[in-house]
């Protein structure tokens, strides 16, 4: 438990420093199992291809293995320390701006943050002293509690990823690390002022500093979005973004149909996946008048959302509906905009490519929606087949980057155009 004290003495660029230094551990645990790949494993195919040149391959795979996993697990702590300096120094303006409505009210606080009306407090303004008391120790204990919430989520995001590298098999330290990361998220949610009336949630959020307002509304756009006393200005801002679609709504149906079978139709589903997300947020498709399936359009024909029968592809949708590197393309044509990594939204869509040409001929391979950016500016994203919610792009692409090769994304935002 977080106390009083502890939240206004706190140092959160300290949580900074070790999330930079475990980050750095993390990319040089990648950069040794890579060069072992690199200068062992592959010459030793080559050159000693006999019984004990294989026994020798074997110990390097191993040991690649073991790099391999400790960066992964690695880099789950990093989000989360990463994640916690942000959250806590949310936490400490909410803690302030609570002790500048009680001082300013002569009010007093103790070290154990409880708050007290005077003994020399006219009689005729104790009730009034009275309500403002009630509603100060309100807000300092949220901030506590937000405090201690995304302390603890922190440390559940350290357990998850403190295995034994020898012990894990890679695929279980990936899940370690996409655990982490959804406790990392979790720290920013924590710092939601829940249950407090909506004139407290307003004050809340006068406190917050621009660039911690902008933290929210990147991370956690949906819960921000429905918490009522969050100004109607900003909920204007996080759903009309003059897109023609409404971001919140499409991050909304992504989180929540991220394992939803029920849409799929195709072989791969990923990009018909981020279609129906864009399709919830409001983005009309684009079919002209005969309502043909061309590649300048996007969208369904009226027999649309069939039972998928062998070679549906191109009869029932448009390329740009079910292929990555389709949408990818059409978007781009059509009124969208490539932005970088650091411009990121939600609501935006996230394109992984082949860094060389490869033999499908696709640039793109596999696409998802962009749902959360957290404060160290990691990119969430949902995705279908398989299905999962807010893995990290910057941490999953070295993973990625084992099985397809080298890697590029593509961060698009659609824009309705026609």
């Amino acid at each position: 438990m977080v106390t009083y004290a502890q939240l206004r003495d706190a140092r959160p660029n300290l949580w900074e420093t070790a999330a930079d230094d475990v980050l750095g551990i993390s990319k040089q645990a990648e950069r040794t199992a890579d060069n072992i790949h690199a200068n062992g494993v592959a010459p030793l195919a080559d050159e000693w291809p006999d019984h004990t040149g294989t026994a020798a391959r074997e110990t390097l795979v191993s040991c690649a293995k073991r790099m391999t996993n400790a960066g992964v697990l690695a880099r789950g702590v990093a989000t989360a320390l990463d994640t916690l300096e942000d959250s806590v120094g949310i936490a400490q303006r909410a803690l302030s701006a609570a002790s500048t409505f009680a001082t300013s009210r002569n009010l007093t606080i103790d070290d154990a943050g409880r708050v007290s009306v005077p003994d020399s407090t006219p009689t005729d303004q104790f009730d009034q002293a009275t309500r403002w008391r009630d509603e100060a120790q309100s807000m300092i204990d949220d901030a506590v509690e937000a405090a201690t919430q995304a302390d603890q989520s922190c440390v559940d995001a350290i357990i998850a990823c403190s295995a034994d590298p020898d012990n894990v098999s890679t695929e279980q330290a990936r899940e370690s690390q996409a655990t982490a990361v959804r406790a990392a998220l979790k720290e920013v949610r924590n710092q939601l002022p829940d249950g407090q009336t909506p004139a407290e949630v307003e004050r809340w959020w006068a406190s917050l500093t621009p660039e911690q307002q902008q933290q929210l509304r990147r991370a956690i756009p949906v819960e921000l979005h429905d918490l009522d006393g969050i100004p109607a200005s900003v909920k204007r801002e996080l759903t009309d973004t003059g897109r023609g679609y409404d971001p919140v709504k499409t991050v909304r149906w992504a989180l929540a149909n991220a394992e939803n079978e029920d849409i799929d139709i195709f072989g791969n589903n990923c990009a018909n996946f981020v279609s129906h997300s864009l399709d919830a947020g409001g983005l009309g498709e684009k079919l002209d008048g005969w309502g043909t399936l061309d590649d300048d359009n996007w969208g369904r024909s009226a027999a649309g959302e069939g039972d998928w029968i062998p070679g549906i592809e191109g009869k029932t949708h448009t390329k740009s509906w079910y292929n990555s590197d389709a949408q990818r393309e059409f978007f781009l044509e059509h009124g969208g905009e490539q932005v970088t990594p650091q411009q990121a939204r939600p609501g935006d869509v996230v394109y992984f490519n082949y860094a060389q040409p490869h033999a499908s001929g696709d640039h793109s391979h596999h696409a998802a929606v962009v749902t959360g950016v957290l404060p160290d500016g990691q990119i969430l994203y949902t995705q279908h087949t398989p299905g999962a919610a807010n893995l990290s792009v910057q941490d999953r692409l070295p993973m990625i980057e084992q099985g397809e090769g080298d890697q590029t994304i593509t961060i698009v935002r659609p824009k309705e155009s026609w």
